[in-house]
């Protein structure tokens, strides 16, 4: 694996030289670190907003510098935060095998507690360090259960104290956590896991469908720890808690890490900020967001401590397009200004956010600075600001870019920054003026309509009326590129894919991101026979079905099957490798139905989740239909066809392995009849689940369901 090399230049020495007395003065700099969530590099006032008002965040601009080429080196939330804690990429985490994805409920702790986090950085100068916020990077060893104490957490990562959500505030369980117990616990009502199918959760607060997506509760007892967490008062909480950590430890030099909530779903401002934006609840929570920062603000100035703190404002990745982001669209809003894509995948507009540092008589105020700079840079920055030296290990993927925040070097003090999105297959790769994807598309959703939770890509590019030559009316055009390459010195919006003017680019591109790509997980001699195992399907592309009757699931969404019983978290997965062996997925097309995956966003499956789904009526014509199955062999993990009374006339099942299985069963007998499909899941464990795909054959499909789905 490449180390990226620390770039000296002369104006660094010299910008060591005037903080010297970080070293040496009584009265280091505090550093306050203020990380929001989901919040778009179009979002803020001082970066072309005009449907919000964030006023004490564009003063922080114009008492600092704005930077206008930051990135968080991952478009999604949790290894965005491990990047910025570890001062390393989130490709290296989990041994080796990367951190792709939001951290799910039951996730261990993912940094290793003897890796040198920001928090050591200030630890070891005397500081006294706090996290508050969105913590998301999971609890304990090995699976977390929840039970108290919460160890290894934050308070193993450094920080001395820790107050907030323990997730996200779209996942359970809604309860806050200070340092490593639940507030407001009672051993005699503790918290405990039901899985993805609970009865008898404990109730949440209740928001509007306009709040966007909530996740149910997974989560019973604690009623009192529930009860002490309301959606509407996070934010206020936040703010409150923070304040009063900075009040209590004014008289010695501090770190404050905020990570907020704010602005991911669901949006749920405190009332005061409802109806104060012109796009709606999103620019509602944006508002609160400002407030929030604000609070700090005025705290820092009451206690004279705004001239010796360094604060730095960003955002943990790009906005996200959801059922908010399309409403404050529709009000006239663009949350990544006119960057291409959004959250989670690896366009500009996943990862290029809103960064601002302020440093009274140390930042030039009202400044701006092109400087390529990633979120993964804080730990060496912040060894600069305390006078330390870290060796090579501890310092992995970090850049000093101290220069960047008190002088203006005219070189680059970055080569290059390694990027990723939700899908490994598009670690990405920007060196100078040049951004290189190694495939087509963002590697982000899938979501495929307005309206879609997750509707993102080249749907959505095209449209909120974005231009890309590899894209038109919403896809890929057959005859696009394998890859991607753009000049963003020239064309910062990704109009236009160079891939096939500058092949000597993307070489050199290539081979410097082959330098990063993922270790083998094989060892030792390789097999002879690498063919998937059993009769697998073909992976093949979705096209025109010659049958009359098809059931493909390229629409992205589950309709017109339903979920008869239990409850499934996605049952339209897009994935190209499966979790646990990241094996590819021999899929039709880019989607199929699965009982296994808990979320769009999840690193790892659920066999928990248990229940049937089923397809409308249809008639068939007779002859075969043929179609694909994975998963599990056993009796409880199957897909069969059934008559309308229930009856089931045929089986077919997976071979406990993610390929697909070719399967056939013959209509004739039933032709004329009224049939339908039902896919079952009852096992909650090793290979309890299955996945289908590509039902092809000939009949009338009717928009009526069988009366027997009520006995399921």
């Amino acid at each position: 694996m490449k180390n990226i090399p620390l770039i000296l230049s002369a104006s660094l020495f010299l910008s060591l030289a005037t903080v010297s007395f970080c070293r040496a003065a009584d009265t280091p700099p505090n550093v306050v670190l203020i990380f929001a969530d989901d919040l778009g590099y179009g979002d803020l006032g001082c970066y072309g907003a005009t449907k919000v008002q964030t006023p004490n965040i564009d003063r922080l601009a114009a008492e600092g510098r704005r930077f206008t080429d930051a990135h968080s080196v991952s478009a999604v939330c949790t290894p965005s935060r491990y990047a910025l804690l570890t001062g390393q990429y989130p490709l290296r985490g989990n041994g080796g095998r990367g951190i792709w994805g939001p951290a799910p409920v039951t996730s261990p702790l993912l940094v290793d507690t003897e890796k040198t986090t920001i928090a050591d950085v200030f630890i070891n100068s005397g500081y006294s360090t706090a996290a508050f916020g969105k913590w998301h990077l999971g609890f304990g060893q090995d699976e977390n259960d929840w039970q108290e104490p919460l160890r290894p957490g934050p308070q193993d990562l450094g920080f001395d104290y820790y107050f907030g959500m323990p997730v996200v505030n779209s996942a359970p369980p809604y309860v806050f956590v200070e340092n490593d117990r639940i507030v407001g616990s009672d051993p005699a009502d503790p918290l405990v896991f039901l899985g993805r199918n609970p009865k008898g959760a404990t109730p949440i607060t209740p928001i509007p469908p306009e709040a966007a997506q909530r996740s149910r509760n997974q989560f019973g007892g604690a009623k009192e720890a529930h009860k002490l967490f309301n959606d509407y008062r996070v934010g206020t909480t936040l703010a409150e808690k923070s304040v009063e950590w900075i009040n209590e430890r004014k008289d010695k030099p501090f770190f404050l890490y905020l990570a907020t909530t704010n602005i991911h779903h669901p949006f749920t401002p405190a009332k005061r900020f409802q109806g104060t934006s012109q796009c709606g609840l999103y620019g509602d929570f944006i508002h609160e967001l400002d407030w929030i920062v604000g609070e700090v603000m005025a705290c820092l100035e009451e206690n004279g401590l705004s001239d010796n703190t360094l604060v730095i404002f960003t955002s943990d990745n790009g906005g996200m397009f959801n059922h908010g982001g399309q409403a404050a669209f529709k009000a006239g809003h663009r949350q990544n200004g006119d960057l291409l894509g959004f959250k989670f995948g690896v366009w500009e507009g996943g990862h290029r956010v809103p960064m601002i540092v302020r440093w009274p008589g140390k930042v030039k105020a009202g400044t701006t600075s092109n400087q390529l700079i990633g979120n993964v840079d804080m730990l060496a920055t912040f060894a600069a600001v305390t006078g330390q030296k870290l060796d090579k290990a501890e310092q992995a993927d970090s850049v000093n870019m101290l220069a960047a925040f008190v002088d203006e070097p005219e070189q680059p003090l970055r080569d290059h920054l390694v990027l990723a999105p939700h899908k490994g297959t598009h670690l990405s790769v920007r060196q100078g003026k040049w951004m290189y994807i190694p495939g087509q598309g963002s590697g982000g959703f899938g979501g495929r309509k307005p309206g879609d939770h997750t509707f993102a890509g080249p749907p959505a590019v095209s449209f909120v009326g974005s231009v890309n030559s590899d894209i038109e009316d919403g896809k890929i055009k057959k005859d696009a590129p394998p890859a991607q390459l753009y000049d963003l010195e020239a064309d910062v919006n990704q109009t236009r894919n160079v891939y096939k003017e500058r092949p000597e680019v993307v070489k050199e591109l290539d081979a410097l991101l082959s330098s990063y790509a993922p270790p083998k997980q094989a060892s030792g001699p390789a097999k002879r026979n690498t063919r998937a195992p059993g009769n697998p399907a073909k992976k093949t592309p979705a096209t025109p079905s010659p049958r009359t009757a098809s059931f493909d699931f390229e629409s992205g969404v589950l309709e017109p099957w339903k979920v008869v019983d239990g409850e499934f978290g996605h049952a339209i997965g897009s994935r190209d490798r499966f979790f646990n062996n990241q094996g590819v997925y021999n899929k039709q097309g880019d989607f199929y139905l699965t009982t296994l995956e808990p979320s769009a966003e999840a690193t790892k499956g659920m066999d928990k989740q248990t229940g049937v789904i089923v397809s409308p009526l249809f008639i068939p014509q007779g002859g075969t239909m043929t179609f694909r199955i994975g998963g599990g062999r056993g009796p409880s993990t199957y897909a069969a066809l059934c008559t309308a009374d229930g009856k089931e006339v045929a089986v077919a099942r997976g071979i406990n392995h993610q390929a697909m299985q070719q399967a056939v069963w013959d209509t004739t007998p039933y032709a004329g009849q009224k049939m339908f499909i039902k896919v079952v899941d009852h096992s909650t464990d090793g290979w309890g689940h299955v996945t289908v795909d590509d039902f092809q054959f000939d009949a009338k499909v009717l928009t009526e369901y069988s009366g027997s789905v009520s006995d399921f």
